[in-house]
Parts: structure tokens; C-alpha cells; sequence
């Protein structure tokens, strides 16, 4: 028996899109890899158990945004500047597990 195609989302799979994206530029200025953990469990608590259609960026983003706000204690300001990353990590998770999903091959780090 074949398991369903797209899967749901795992929290490795999580961790890495968030560390691919480093919404906040922690990890490229020299932060550990797990510098987004909190958040990572966050999002994947949340997201979980969505049904394939509700993984889609318009739903993701006021997810993240709001993970964002509550972990950084973001302004309307700040949250201005980190929302495209926030926008362009939701594309992400939904590229990998929203209805449209293809299958991906993941690098070997």
C-alpha cells in the first residue's frame, strides 16, 4: 500500500525549511542552526494535522506572522520587515505540502 501523496508535514521537514529561509538572518549573522527551534515546534504544533488543502501561503502566513509576533515580540514595525521572509516561508511549505505538491528530493547536508 502506497501512503498518501503529498504527506503531512514533519517536523524535520519543518526545521529545515525554516533554516533554509532564516526569516530573521540569526543564522547567516552566526547563530547556532537551532537558533529557530521554538518557532519551528510552533509552526509544526499548529500546521500538523491541516488537511492537504488548508496548507496553502494566504492560510500559513497569518500562522507564522502570529508565531513571529508572540516569539520576537514584534511591533507592527517589525513585523512589517520580516513579513515577506514570513510570506516566502509559507510559499515554501505549501510548495512542499500544499495541494499542489510535487515530490521533492531532498539535499543530502
Amino acid at each position: 500500500m502506497s501512503k498518501p501523496w503529498p504527506p503531512p508535514p514533519d517536523l524535520h521537514s519543518i526545521q529545515e525549511l525554516i533554516r533554509t529561509a532564516d526569516p530573521e538572518g540569526h543564522i547567516a549573522s552566526g547563530a547556532p542552526a537551532d537558533e529557530y527551534e521554538p518557532e519551528e515546534d510552533a509552526i509544526f504544533a499548529a500546521i500538523r494535522h491541516f488537511p492537504t488543502a488548508q496548507l496553502t501561503a494566504p492560510i500559513l502566513t497569518p500562522i507564522l506572522e502570529k508565531i513571529w509576533r508572540e516569539s520576537f515580540s514584534h511591533s507592527d514595525e517589525a513585523l512589517a520587515v520580516s513579513r515577506p521572509a514570513l510570506h516566502s516561508l509559507a510559499a515554501e511549505i505549501e510548495r512542499f505540502f500544499g495541494p499542489e505538491a510535487q515530490p521533492q528530493v531532498r539535499s543530502q547536508a
